[in-house]
């Protein structure tokens, strides 16, 4: 049988010509070529043929370069709610969302394609959840209603005792239901060796002389035994007990389940936390969160040997009671922390709009620009499970990126258009002319 012959790809070509291109798939490319099809980088390099009919848009010369879209692990000026501390582990961020008219186009022109917003609160306020941003719905779905656990930890006995409290609780919890599981197992073993006994006995009755068996027993007659009286049958499948909603996501976490994003303003918290971690290997991530003033620079080499990911502001703090100058992502990196998340230093709009000129500070200050770039766009897109949606520019990637006029870094840089799996959902040109009109 012959086989067919190969086919020509189908759908419309849309071609893209740079100077440059960050890919984060290692360093920057020069006199780059991006042809996607079908929402996908079909081919990319310095020499790709280019279709007939295909749709061009040459760049070169104009300065603009393309990279992957930033993504905000923590955009929570779009939480409302107030909540205090507490455990409160049974609410969702996407719960608390409070969402304004073009709160998806302020996030586009920022180069924003994706969010993660935390449930308010201290002490444990609940699960994080994801939205993609791609202005096509005011009020989008959650792409994760349901994420982290955020824990936030402090000196303060209370608070110590709320998470030691919590995991405790969620062990016993953990214990009755394994005790359940074996109950229930054993009083099925014990019903179905019983069942089986009774079957040979009641064969053995009914048995002739002749050897023949009689026909079976009239259907409904064994269910009428059991309402007569008779030993019921334990479920064929296993309930377990019921829990907590403010501890089940606790034992999600014990059991390798969900990760916990762990919050840390000082060392002195990092400390607290491995006093309140002990022994256990749970799955979870570190958010540093401190004010102009911190001392975590203390404690960069311990965060950087549990080689976990860590979240920290964009920000050139201070030492603790100095004007010193102290750049603490650098400081992070140079220990040899390699999954580093650079976020806004606030949660507040104003720092997502400073937030590249932030970045920029940090890297004229020591930060490598492309884990500084990776920083703001591929480490949190990994950390929110998305790295499918938002994830480095190659052959075969999703045609998701940013057409910058100038240097993403440069705060006098702006996004002229953002693509998401190759639909143009933000055009600056004919974002402002609608404005105007």
């Amino acid at each position: 049988m012959l086989q067919d012959a190969p086919r020509d790809p189908v759908g419309r070509a849309v071609v893209y010509r740079f100077d440059k291109v960050e890919t984060l798939d290692g360093e920057a490319l020069e006199n780059v070529t991006i042809l996607v099809r079908n929402g996908v980088i079909e081919r990319m390099g310095k020499a790709v043929v280019i279709p007939e009919h295909a749709t061009m848009h040459d760049y070169r010369g104009s300065g603009k370069i393309a990279m992957p879209p930033f993504a905000l692990s923590h955009a929570n000026f779009l939480v409302r709610d107030r909540r205090g501390s507490g455990r409160n582990a049974k609410y969702r961020a996407v719960d608390s969302l409070w969402l304004e008219e073009g709160w998806e186009k302020d996030l586009l022109k920022e180069g924003v394609v994706l969010v993660g917003v935390d449930p308010p609160g201290r002490g444990v306020p609940g699960r994080t959840s994801v939205l993609r941003v791609d202005g096509q719905v005011e009020t989008p779905d959650p792409l994760v209603a349901d994420l982290h656990l955020k824990i936030t930890v402090s000196n303060s006995s209370s608070a110590k005792r709320l998470i030691r409290d919590s995991l405790a609780v969620a062990d016993k919890a953990i214990e009755k239901e394994n005790q359940a599981r074996k109950d229930w197992e054993k009083a099925r073993a014990d019903w179905e060796a019983k069942q089986k006994e009774k079957a040979e006995e009641e064969k053995k009755k009914e048995q002739t002389e002749d050897g023949t068996i009689p026909p079976a027993v009239a259907q409904g007659e064994d269910e009428q035994k059991d309402k007569d009286g008779q030993e019921q049958a334990p479920p064929e499948e296993f309930t377990p007990p019921p829990v907590d909603p403010n501890i089940a996501p606790f034992v999600e976490w014990i059991r390798q389940q969900r990760v916990a994003q762990v919050w840390l303003s000082s060392g002195a918290d990092w400390l607290h936390w491995q006093d309140l971690l002990g022994e256990r290997e749970l799955p979870y991530e570190i958010v540093l969160w401190h004010g102009t003033s911190q001392n975590i620079y203390q404690v960069a080499d311990a965060i950087a040997a549990t080689e976990l990911r860590v979240d920290v502001p964009a920000r050139i703090s201070f030492l603790p009671y100095t004007r010193v100058r102290a750049n603490l992502p650098a400081e992070l990196a140079k220990a040899g922390v390699s999954k580093m998340i650079l976020s806004p230093s606030s949660d507040s709009w104003s720092a997502v709009k400073s937030y590249r000129f932030a970045v920029a500070e940090v890297v004229a200050n020591g930060l490598d620009r492309q884990m500084a770039l990776r920083g703001m766009s591929l480490e949190p897109a990994m950390s929110m499970g998305q790295e499918e949606v938002l994830g480095p520019l190659k052959v075969g990637s999703p045609a998701t990126f940013v057409i910058w006029n100038g240097d993403p870094l440069n705060p006098m840089s702006q996004a002229d258009r953002v693509l998401v799996d190759g639909v143009v959902v933000y055009d600056r040109a004919k974002a402002e002319a609608e404005d105007q009109s």
